[in-house]
């Protein structure tokens, strides 16, 4: 098939030739396209374990990033990093670090062998779809692959709480108020404090804290914020005085607690690294799209939800803030 088969025109992502169900053929001039605006609000990839829904995910993420969409992907289970697994030139030598040399040598072969068989395996695979290897190095040409690890160093370490910066746009109430109620949830799931939104003591005093220096444009840090639990800035919540509503010694209690996932050694990578800032995760300065991937594999439940919570509410806080546009602006991906 000719390599130019997958070339479509834009708006539109080539998911593959259709297959004939008996034969599991590719079917001559015939191809399933997709429009890329279907996907401006939500989308689901529903199927049995082992169907391909991660691979058909990945070949989304592929085609919005040909038609210059960037694409955040957030990985729980630390699959989505094969994104970067793609090699222009398809040659043994590309593939020869990732082969399994105990397969090998169930197989009867050397690793080199092996490397030489699974490059030509996916060379013709690709080709019989209709993607030669001028698609691949376009891929990686136009686009940056990179992979974060919030609470680890092992990819690109994420400033998720180390700075607790204001929005630059305080002026969407709504948006503010989600951000900072997702962020007070997983920093109170941290340390195992249940609170409810609405009346938690908990909740309501971190929350307020935080609207009074972002309202203010005032950055804040973990430290400042314990600080602020002992000493709050406002005499009153509501209509109750302070002290009433959340005595001194249950404050210096919560202080205590969050304090002690400041001290702890493994709590320092948390605040390490870039900032969590949806825009240049994005895109680099030069505008080429990026695919970030944030992969959280390595993370606890209560971290992961933490991580997850604080990065869809950054990003809702970034879409509102955008022109209004019937065009797809960026893909964001869950596994």
């Amino acid at each position: 098939m000719d390599t130019t088969t997958a070339d479509v025109d834009a708006g539109h992502f080539f998911l593959g030739p259709v297959v004939d169900p008996k034969s599991g053929d590719p079917v001559a001039d015939e191809r399933i396209i997709y429009e890329a605006a279907d996907l401006t609000t939500h989308g689901v990839i529903v199927g049995m374990t082992g169907s391909g829904k991660t691979g058909l995910g990945m070949c989304l993420l592929e085609e919005a990033l040909l038609q210059g969409i960037p694409t955040l992907v957030i990985d729980p289970k630390g699959d989505m990093g094969n994104l970067l697994l793609t090699f222009p030139d398809l040659t043994p030598s590309d593939f020869r670090p990732w082969i399994n040399e105990g397969e090998a040598k169930r197989d009867g072969v050397s690793p080199d062998e092996l490397a030489a068989s699974t490059a030509k395996f996916w060379e013709d695979g690709l080709a019989g779809s209709g993607i030669g290897k001028d698609r691949i190095a376009r891929l990686r040409a136009e686009t940056d692959m990179t992979i974060y690890t919030p609470g680890s160093n092992s990819g690109v370490a994420l400033n998720i709480i180390g700075d607790l910066r204001a929005p630059t746009d305080t002026n969407d109430a709504e948006a503010l108020r989600e951000e900072i109620d997702s962020l007070v949830q997983g920093l109170l799931g941290l340390v195992g404090v249940e609170s409810d939104p609405l009346s938690g003591r908990e909740h309501v005093l971190l929350a307020n804290l935080i609207d009074h220096s972002w309202s203010a444009g005032k950055d804040l840090d973990l430290a400042r914020l314990l600080a602020q639990i002992q000493q709050p800035p406002m005499r009153k919540l509501g209509v109750i005085e302070i002290d009433t509503f959340f005595p001194p010694s249950d404050r210096t209690a919560l202080a205590m607690k969050l304090n002690g996932l400041l001290a702890s050694p493994s709590f320092t990578a948390w605040g390490e690294g870039i900032p969590l800032d949806i825009a240049s995760m994005l895109e680099t300065p030069q505008g080429k799209p990026r695919a970030a991937i944030i992969s959280i594999a390595h993370l606890s439940d209560e971290e992961r939800q933490f991580v997850v919570s604080l990065v869809l509410s950054k990003l809702v806080t970034w879409m509102r803030s955008q022109p209004g546009s019937p065009d797809l602006r960026a893909l964001v991906y869950m596994d």
